[in-house]
């Protein structure tokens, strides 16, 4: 049906058929006549669509087509969360896509070079395992249609990133790998079962005319092969050709249309081998490979993407005469009260003012046992309430949410790749260039030398060395290994560090939050002027809920009586901080900030438990001492990196004997105390000076900048934490054990890796001389180059066994330490 009307042309664009503003100044010249366009975006593909000769579609079509300009329209205006945008802050804006049509890391490199050409474009990195593109640009330099024209431009397909969007997708990939699976398979039988009776039969046996019929019967059956199993493979390397890129698909698109085509070009001489069965085995066998990886990035995807479907779509807000309204969850503000019923999910993170009941984190923290939640106690979105009502004010919502922080962060991580997989992406063009040569120059010869079966020959030395399995080498072992260890609630913010944590040789440990868990409390109070206890606790929570650091939660856990306000607040980052209550200047923090700060000297006792000192302009006032206890999984985690043969320290601003007590119960040898947070950046400056890889194992809050400098960072801080951790890898839960299958699946991960490289490279390399020599057919050299890929995936998807399946954390005594 022709859209052709006059109010048609005048007033809707001839592409998507929205309104063409009063201007009119976009548009093409097409059967003649001037075709208006509503945007820039519909007149670039209108006119790529006509330039590539398929102008019939304009004649043919019986629906306007998706407006680029609109979908422009809706990602920079559009607030809702499902787009996946975010303006971080006032210049840089981050734009989720989902990217369709990749089929190796070449094409992840193309596009991410393609993209990044436009100007107000920051960055663009493309998730191997989600085929998600993370595109930062610069304000509203480049509008968005312009960078999905770009990608359209050279054969690839984008959409603005939902949820519920990618999981259609994934369905609908699926179903598309097993229709063309099932029919390479019905169709493939078919032809072998020919093509053994022919083998098995005499040849003198068959009636000429029959074995024709027989040929031309197999060729018929082949075509669907071709023409729709193929059809990705063809459709690959026709753009890769197109954009001068050749990928990995086009060896395999030559050896399966040569194959094909000599066969027929044989089968109409009458004489001549034919392949059919041979080409039939190679899409079978290349499908099934293709689908198998497929399966791993689904079910890598399934344990990182499940985070972004965690936060139900109503809460119950509670309003300002205590009734209870369902509103959309991602309405929720920030002060809003709401009620968490037993069995409900939480809707955002949120602080709880009343009740008290077990909840479930595991889809944060891959703990699987219940954790108890009190007054003052933090839940966080997409944790499970399992006993009683809880009622809580939202704490964080929208971008800065725990959920949407780890999502964000495991896109970022999926998105980096080590510098030698950069190369090695870069250069996979040269590398298919040499397989075409290879193979060229084995057919000249073979011809040359008038061997009958030349051709056979050289299909199957392009078949033998297509390189599939050498790019599937490394981003699925990232994949699996990341999916791992996201299930054991530990996730890696940046993609390298993986790859660095393997060569480190010393681990530093912090002590308060970190080797200790940092649920600390008041044990005690020591009042030295005789003021009443309530009064001098008072003043100490007045100034100490300005502060993030772990001592300072033991306090916000204590009631207070007479609250009063404090101001002018100056803090000293790890130390203390000072403040005026009442018009009078108080200082509270270690025996060192107290007599640097006010100057006073007094009489302190040595304590295996940490102690806060509270002091004004005259006297030190008192002395608390903070409770807290040894991290779960502390001393195995220490002793197993001992083991490991790398050495081991521990780094404090607490005194001496708290910190010698600790290193002593978890066998740290190497321990400093009463280290400021400059002291701490030379001692790890020393040890990297001294050639030593180290890793920083710190709470993420108050160590910001050594986490910084350390060669890899590791994070233990809470998830209420995780928006200003600024380390490499996030360790969810409270089980310091996890550090160990950090370091063990990264290993495993560097060997894993050398092991697929060096199959494929074996395999590539040494069948080349067999196929070469004429020792393989063609249907053999299909088969190998699967099993080839095959080997590759599943040994990568054996590292979602290295570590052992995530229970129940085990409930064990606890050391109370300072």
């Amino acid at each position: 049906m022709t859209i052709d009307t006059k109010l048609e042309k005048e007033v809707v664009c001839f592409h998507c058929g929205l309104e063409v503003p009063s201007t009119m100044k976009w548009g093409i010249n097409f059967d003649g006549q001037w075709r208006a366009m509503c945007c820039p975006g519909c007149e670039a593909v209108a006119q790529a669509i006509i330039n590539n000769g398929l102008a019939d579609y304009y004649q043919k079509r019986t629906a306007y087509a998706v407006s680029m300009d609109s979908l422009s329209e809706e990602l920079e205006f559009n607030t809702a969360a499902s787009l996946e945008t975010d303006c971080s802050n006032e210049e840089v804006i981050e734009t989720s896509l989902i990217i369709e049509g990749i089929t190796c890391s070449a094409c992840i490199w193309l596009l991410e070079r393609q993209v990044q050409k436009l100007r107000g474009v920051v960055s663009f990195k493309i998730n191997y395992a989600t085929r998600r593109g993370l595109l930062k640009t610069i304000g509203h330099e480049v509008n968005i249609a312009d960078v999905l024209t770009a990608i359209r431009a050279i054969g690839y397909q984008a959409v603005t990133f939902e949820a519920n969007k990618q999981f259609l997708n994934l369905q609908k990939e699926r179903k598309d790998f097993l229709s063309r699976i099932g029919v390479a398979v019905f169709c493939g039988m078919q032809v072998m079962m020919i093509t053994l009776g022919i083998y098995v039969a005499d040849p003198s046996e068959i009636d000429p005319n029959m074995l024709q019929f027989l040929k031309w019967i197999s060729a018929l059956l082949t075509l669907p092969v071709l023409l729709f199993s193929a059809k990705p493979f063809l459709y690959a390397a026709c753009r890769d050709i197109k954009n001068k890129m050749p990928g990995m698909d086009v060896p395999v698109a030559l050896g399966i249309s040569l194959g094909f085509f000599a066969s027929l070009f044989n089968t109409y001489q009458g004489k001549g081998d034919t392949y059919y069965e041979s080409v039939c085995m190679f899409v079978l066998f290349l499908m099934l490979a293709r689908y198998v990886e497929f399966l791993t990035r689904w079910y890598a995807m399934s344990s990182s993407e499940r985070i972004t479907q965690a936060v139900p779509m109503m809460a119950k807000r509670i309003a300002e005469n205590n009734v209870t309204h369902k509103v959309a969850a991602n309405s929720l503000a920030l002060g809003d009260y709401i009620q968490i019923n037993p069995g409900e999910v939480v809707p955002a993170d949120a602080v709880v003012v009343d009740g008290e009941s077990q909840v479930d984190e595991s889809i944060l923290t891959g703990e699987s046992e219940p954790i108890r939640k009190r007054l003052n106690d933090s839940v966080l979105g997409g944790s499970h309430n399992l006993d009683n009502t809880l009622i809580a004010k939202v704490s964080c919502v929208g971008k800065d949410s725990t959920l949407s922080t780890i999502a964000r962060l495991i896109e970022q991580a999926h998105a980096q790749k080590p510098a030698w997989v950069e190369t090695a992406d870069r250069f996979a063009s040269v590398f298919v260039l040499m397989v075409i040569l290879v193979t060229l120059g084995s057919a000249i010869f073979g011809y040359w030398q008038g061997h009958v079966d030349w051709f056979s020959t050289a299909l199957s030395v392009l078949v033998v060395t297509c390189p599939c399995a050498l790019s599937l080498a490394t981003p699925t072992a990232y994949t699996a290994a990341m999916s791992a260890l996201f299930d054991h609630g530990i996730i890696i913010t940046k993609g390298t560090a993986l790859e660095k944590l393997a060569s480190i040789n010393r681990v530093v440990f912090y002590k308060t939050g970190t080797l200790t868990e940092g649920s600390m409390n008041v044990s005690d109070c020591t009042v030295f002027d005789g003021r009443d206890k309530q009064s001098i606790m008072d003043i100490a929570i007045s100034l100490e809920r300005f502060s993030d650091h772990p001592i300072a939660r033991a306090f916000k856990h204590e009631k207070t009586v007479n609250p009063q306000p404090a101001s002018a607040i100056e803090q000293t980052n790890g130390a203390g901080l000072k403040g005026s209550i009442e018009g009078k200047t108080y200082y509270i923090g270690s025996q060192q900030y107290i007599k640097q700060s006010s100057g006073l000297m007094f009489e302190t006792h040595n304590s295996n438990v940490t102690q806060v000192y509270l002091a004004d302009d005259v006297q030190c006032l008192a002395v608390f001492e903070i409770h807290d206890d040894i991290r779960q999984g502390a001393s195995s985690a220490v002793n197993w990196l001992k083991s490991d043969g790398k050495k081991v320290s521990l780094l404090s601003g607490d005194k001496l004997s708290p910190v010698a007590w600790l290193a002593k119960k978890v066998a740290i040898e190497d321990f400093k105390s009463d280290a400021t947070p400059s002291d701490k950046l030379k001692e790890i400056d020393r040890m990297q000076r001294g050639g030593e890889q180290v890793a920083m194992v710190g709470d993420g809050v108050n160590d910001a900048p050594i986490l910084a400098k350390a060669d890899v960072s590791i994070s233990v801080s809470g998830a209420s934490q995780l928006a200003r951790a600024s380390s490499d890898i996030l360790l969810m839960n409270n089980d310091m054990q996890n550090l160990q299958h950090v370091f063990k699946l990264s290993k495993k991960t560097k060997a894993i890796i050398k092991q697929n490289m060096a199959w494929a490279l074996v395999y590539n390399i040494g069948a080349l001389p067999l196929a070469m020599a004429g020792h393989v057919e063609p249907w053999q050299a299909a088969l190998g180059m699967s099993i080839s890929s095959l080997v590759v995936v599943l040994n990568s998807f054996l590292l979602r066994f290295v570590l052992p399946a995530a229970s129940k954390s085990k409930k064990i005594s606890r050391l109370h330490v300072g």
